[in-house]
């Protein structure tokens, strides 16, 4: 049993999620920013992208397209589990 792989995407895991965890909230604390001003956040989501913007009664505070990290993170935790798992699956010799 070769446990460096194992040991390998676990910790890529761990840090991968402690950063989507740490964007959350972030992000949490972006649209929280805008209730005691009286505005009502919205967040537009795209593949990949996010445009966060801010109404209050006729005032409008329009977003920008910005990369949405999150999206990012969950793609790259995506693709390593898919590529330890094909490693795994497709060895020579097993690695469990």
């Amino acid at each position: 049993m070769k446990l460096l792989p194992l040991l390998e995407v676990l910790f890529a895991n761990a840090v991968l999620i402690a950063l989507l965890l740490w964007m959350t909230g972030d992000y949490g604390y972006r649209t929280a920013y805008w209730g005691p001003e009286g505005f009502t956040p919205t967040t537009v989501r795209y593949p990949l992208f996010l445009i966060t913007s801010a109404v209050k009664g006729s005032t409008s505070i329009p977003g920008l397209l910005t990369v949405d990290w999150q999206q990012i993170v969950l793609v790259l935790l995506v693709v390593t589990d898919a590529v330890y798992a094909y490693a795994v699956l497709h060895a020579r010799k097993p690695l469990l």
